[in-house]
């Protein structure tokens, strides 16, 4: 560190006058004691989203590659040289599901990065839950470093799972840090359902200050919340709204709070706290730096300490020009080389650019359609977030299916009626803001009171009975689609999504067509929500 000690001790004698306790939950003020020690420099590396990205990612705005695994490891030995002893590398969750090295891997070739990146600790985040629980836990024990979970209980006892580790206690520079893991309380609302369905999530900032008045002083010196817990800016760009900012204005005694799941980039101060989300897939790295004073003399307790910002920031992580990193590459390779064989069959070819897009946009279009045809379904609908990359024009392989659709979802059918459909589409606007159509148009106008937000642009029957495709998250509810849960009769034909637009890609290809789609007006959005 280039900190100037000697200005430190002038700025930790007024900390001690004017900033509350940690340990104390903000009740008391630290007696003021001539320090024993300097200040000890910490720094928090933390990485969020992860979503198994191997490789770089071109940024929308730049086009210049991001990420990748071999960048992150490049940016990580960075930091950590600069600050080997005070050092704390962490990830805020959903590390696993995403590409096709991870997801045949079952998460296991992420995990072996983490390993060897030597993570000191990790949170749960709700596409942890993908593969089921039993899964979860083999990741778990592969990993050498604990990956936390505070906030959830069975719901048939009441108590959390014996599995679930709610805190570490990590030591740099003989300070002890409570790390604390938290999950969105959304969790069965942006997870298949079935995989959560006998767990209950409770507020994570109840948990959060019973855990931090449990730990500080008694085991630990600070607390920081690791949370897979997100904020977005608002629609103006302007301040930064969500459940992340929630939880800091409901917290107290948290040192830093750092967040991820909403995949956002920026650091905030929140009620007093330093809070950060890293962005997503490797692309960022967020840091944060603290200086922490402990108090000694006769009348300090133990534990007692004083901590102080030196700096939040969010890092780029290029992936030009970031140098080798031999172990990481060889740990893809080996991976590359277990799957490549069946996943670079070239399916057929794109025509143009098929991009997925928070609006409707040609991958969208062509999803629905694909479920659509692949069901014998009248209409078609699916939640956009469950697309997750988009193709380039040319050759379309299967590990390109992989990285579009990751999660292994499959084909269900069910009758509603037409005034069933529309209240589907408007559930949907309070969360998922729109779905992705094949068989109808509509429009949606969220300034109008909910339950009055869509209408129909073609011709709809209201009181007819429709067959109708989703995917089996929305049935179970996913994405707050409760009305799907309700109709017990839906049929999950056991497609995979994910086969059926390898099988449509084939067909086509079979019969001398390139892949195609295009915007057609099938929905007509505000423009507050298209981003």
């Amino acid at each position: 560190m280039t900190s100037n000690w000697t200005g430190l001790r002038s700025r930790f004698a007024a900390l001690l006058l004017g900033l509350p306790l940690l340990g104390s939950c903000g009740t008391g003020l630290a007696p003021v004691h001539p320090p024993a020690r300097e200040p000890a420099a910490l720094t928090l590396l933390e990485t969020s989203d992860l979503h198994g990205q191997t490789e770089p990612r071109k940024d929308p705005a730049t086009q210049h590659p991001m990420g990748g695994l071999v960048a992150l490891a490049a940016a990580i030995e960075h930091e950590r040289q600069a600050d080997p002893d005070g050092t704390l590398l962490l990830d805020a969750g959903d590390m696993l599901q995403g590409t096709t090295i991870s997801n045949l891997s079952q998460g296991r070739a992420i995990v072996d990065f983490m390993n060897l990146m030597r993570f000191d600790v990790a949170a749960v985040g709700n596409h942890e839950f993908d593969w089921g629980v039993l899964v979860l836990r083999d990741r778990m024990r592969q990993a050498r470093f604990p990956i936390l979970l505070a906030n959830m209980v069975e719901k048939q006892s009441g108590r959390a799972p014996p599995w679930a580790q709610p805190y570490a206690v990590v030591e740099r520079r003989h300070v002890r840090i409570a790390v604390i893991g938290l999950i969105t309380i959304d969790t069965p609302l942006v997870t298949l359902p079935e995989r959560v369905k006998d767990y209950a999530f409770l507020p994570p900032a109840e948990v959060a200050n019973r855990l931090i008045a449990e730990l500080v002083p008694a085991r630990a010196d600070l607390a920081v919340l690791l949370c897979h817990i997100g904020a977005k800016p608002s629609a103006q760009g302007g301040e930064i709204s969500g459940e992340l900012v929630e939880l800091a204005k409901a917290v107290h005694g948290a040192a830093a709070i750092l967040g991820g799941h909403t995949h956002q980039a920026f650091t905030e101060t929140i009620a007093g706290i330093p809070v950060v989300e890293p962005g997503d897939r490797g692309q960022y790295l967020g840091r944060v730096k603290l200086h922490v004073l402990l108090a000694t003399g006769p009348a300090a307790r133990p534990g007692q300490a004083t901590v102080a910002v030196d700096g939040v920031e969010v890092l780029p992580v290029p992936s030009d020009g970031a140098p080798p990193e031999p172990a990481v590459t060889a740990l893809i390779d080996r991976y590359e080389k277990e799957t490549s064989a069946a996943l670079d069959e070239v399916l057929g070819e794109a025509a143009s650019p098929l991009e997925r897009a928070s609006r409707e946009c040609p991958l969208g279009n062509l999803f629905a359609d694909v479920m659509r045809a692949a069901a014998g379904a009248d209409l078609a609908f699916q939640n956009p977030l469950g697309i997750r990359a988009s193709l380039d024009a040319g050759p379309i392989r299967l590990r390109d299916v992989y990285n579009v659709m990751p999660f292994d979802n499959t084909l269900v059918v069910v009758s509603l009626t037409g005034a069933e459909v529309r209240a589907l589409l408007e559930q949907a606007t309070e969360r998922a803001k729109f779905l992705h159509a094949s068989g109808l148009r509509y429009a949606i106008d969220t300034a109008r009171p909910p339950g009055s937000r869509v209408t129909f642009t073609s011709p709809f029957d209201e009181a007819r009975t429709y067959r109708v495709a989703v995917n089996n998250f929305m049935a179970q509810g996913g994405d707050g689609l409760a009305l799907l849960t309700k109709h017990t009769e839906a049929k999950d034909t056991g497609i995979l999504l994910r086969d059926a637009l390898a099988d449509w890609i084939r067909a086509e290809t079979r019969a001398g067509r390139k892949i195609e789609a295009k915007v057609e007006g099938r929905i007509t959005q505000p423009a507050a929500d298209v981003h």
